[in-house]
């Protein structure tokens, strides 16, 4: 054999060799691509996961946000609403046509506080009618819608019998009911 040959055999082995070194290094390359073309993809569907569960996320809040102050824009109007019918309802208690037989009918229920030395004031409106029933008793104007407040003779009690402390008393106890009757909750 000769060194040509020898060089030749060397040479074709070395292609032959370098051929599948070149094949296995595709073969790798492309199991490494594949590798990378499939975490990309799976990293691309967690974003795309959690871009939507944050867009449904912020959009739920929002909505949650809207709800809430559009609860207290209606709250607010009802509150307002159920604000003027107090007042128009204390308004009209003192317009009442047997206004002065409530106060004769509240004095004499409680003559016993302010007979003896006890006080009775009530507004400048009504002061006739009162003076006319407790005589000296009567101790003076208070500003109120109507109504009395009568004193012991010893000042330890007062009995606060205005309008103003007889409807919030009402009031409190039935303001829930009138709301329900006004605006009925949709359960």
């Amino acid at each position: 054999m000769s060194l040509e040959t020898v060089v030749e055999a060397i040479l074709k082995d070395g292609e032959v060799e370098a051929q599948a070194i070149l094949s296995e290094a595709r073969a790798e390359r492309e199991r490494l691509l594949g590798e990378a073309r499939s975490e990309g993809a799976k990293l691309m569907a967690e974003t795309e996961e959690r871009a939507r569960a944050d867009a449904e996320r912020r959009r739920t809040q929002t909505l949650a946000r809207a709800e809430l102050e559009a609860r207290k824009i209606v709250l607010a109007q009802q509150r307002e609403a159920l604000d003027r019918v107090y007042r128009g309802t204390l308004e009209r208690l003192g317009s009442l046509p047997d206004h002065a037989e409530f106060l004769r009918g509240v004095l004499k229920a409680n003559e016993a506080e302010w007979r003896g030395g006890g006080k009775v004031y009530a507004n400048a409106r009504d002061e006739p009618v009162v003076r006319k029933i407790a005589g000296s008793a009567f101790a003076g104007s208070i500003d109120c819608a109507g109504g009395v407040v009568i004193e012991s003779a010893d000042g330890t009690r007062r009995i606060d019998l205005r309008y103003e402390s007889i409807l919030r008393d009402v009031w409190d106890d039935a303001v829930k009911e009138v709301a329900d009757t006004l605006w009925p909750s949709k359960v």
